[in-house]
């Protein structure tokens, strides 16, 4: 199982643990960003990765001075932060993500391109390289097709090859100074794994009740199950929670069905980053028959828009202070990119780069059958902090499955 996040930054040239720690940031900023992205596509997957995102809002948060600085902290929730609190916590976290013991994979890398003569403070470069290890690399950007495929390449290299053509030569000009470049891959294998032998061809029912051929993957055993309740029929009034786990049990892939009469998009408006904790906690192991669609799914977004509803703006405007970048005054971010992928598999997983609701128990003599042939709301996480990695909804799951995987079936 796959799953790839990644964020990159633009920057050109002009003419922490406590109650509310990073990590319970992070989760509002992941919730506050898929309210932003089901808005302008209702019936399109989602998968990005806040991981990714916040890394990179990390570094040019060491970037910015002054009124720039003080808006990055507010929106991403570090007011009450101590100084560089937020990234030893940042380092932290990347750290233990990236053990080379832990029985999942995960990479993160960072890299600054910068444009040849364009100096950088060197309390700058010190930071990066101490919070984020960051590659730093004097490129010029006017050769940007050169400059594109270095970066791309960069970018397959760290991603195991999934993500590709993130830039091209029209994202650079002669007034590009920086590009700023995050990524996140992930490989899991499931605890428990599907057998080949049982997928078999399944009818997937989308909110719009057209259908689709999707491989489904069956297992029957020990999961973390609950169902939820809104305290209405509002939005259907229960759905289902799954916490599947991957190999050693820190990380998971949580899943949320509704049941197949209501559509997903009425249970969205319910979503609040204290909800997922409080989902993760609900669940109890017990023996559960489950149906999983195999699929891949992938996403590119504009990111500066979503962050410039969200309040970031001062940053991507010429009045943008970058001070603690560079002595040069006139800097401004241009474009912020983010692109992630997803595969679900009989193994496992990998990708790249990401209140009112109460748990009820359900008293039944069978045991519980999820069925996920209809769309569903999916999050990559760390069980014991909650940290997420990935997030989305699968609207279609055959967006990217080849004919021939059901042909097989």
């Amino acid at each position: 199982m796959n799953f790839l996040g990644l964020l990159s930054l633009l920057i050109l040239h002009t003419v922490t643990f406590s109650a509310n720690a990073p990590k319970d940031t992070m989760t509002e900023l992941a919730v506050n960003i898929y309210h932003k992205l089901r808005k302008t596509g209702e019936n399109e997957n989602i998968i990005f990765s806040p991981l990714s995102i916040c890394i990179a809002l990390g570094m040019l948060e060491l970037a910015a001075h002054g009124s720039t600085l003080k808006e990055i902290k507010h929106i991403l929730g570090y007011d009450s932060f101590k100084n560089g609190e937020e990234f030893g916590f940042l380092n932290d976290l990347s750290k233990k993500l990236t053990k080379v013991e832990n029985p999942y994979t995960v990479n993160i890398a960072n890299a600054l391109y910068v444009q040849n003569g364009f100096h950088l403070h060197d309390t700058f470069v010190q930071l990066m390289e101490k919070y984020f290890s960051a590659h730093i690399e004097n490129v010029d950007f006017k050769q940007d097709a050169i400059v594109a495929n270095l970066i791309n390449h960069w970018v397959e290299n760290h991603t195991s090859n999934h993500i590709s053509d993130v830039f091209s030569s029209g994202d650079f000009d002669d007034r590009t100074e920086l590009a700023l470049v995050n990524a996140v891959y992930f490989k899991g294998i499931w605890k428990s794994q599907f057998r080949p032998e049982n997928t078999k061809a399944f009818t997937f029912t989308k909110d719009d009740e057209t259908e689709v051929q999707v491989p489904m993957m069956f297992q029957e055993g020990e999961f973390y199950y609950a169902e939820i309740s809104d305290g209405s029929n509002d939005a259907g009034g229960t759905f289902q929670i799954l916490d599947i786990p991957y190999e050693g049990d820190e990380l998971s892939m949580m899943i949320i069905l509704s049941r197949q009469e209501v559509p997903l998009i009425a249970f969205e408006p319910l979503l609040k980053a204290q909800s997922i904790a409080e989902w993760g906690k609900s669940v109890r192991k017990q023996k559960v028959e489950l149906y999983l669609p195999r699929f891949k799914v992938e996403k590119k977004m504009d990111l500066k828009n979503i962050l410039w509803d969200l309040g970031i703006r001062e940053v991507f405007d010429r009045n943008a202070d970058l001070s603690a970048l560079s002595a040069d005054k006139e800097l401004f971010i241009s474009k912020a990119v983010h692109k992630a992928f997803l595969e679900v598999n009989e193994q496992g997983a990998e990708a790249a780069a990401t209140s009112g609701i109460v748990a009820i128990s359900r008293m039944a003599v069978l045991y519980p059958q999820v069925i996920a042939d209809h769309p569903f709301f999916v999050v990559i996480r760390n069980r014991q902090s909650n940290i997420i990695l990935f997030m989305g909804r699968v609207m279609n799951p055959e967006e990217l499955n080849d004919s021939h995987n059901l042909e097989a079936l």
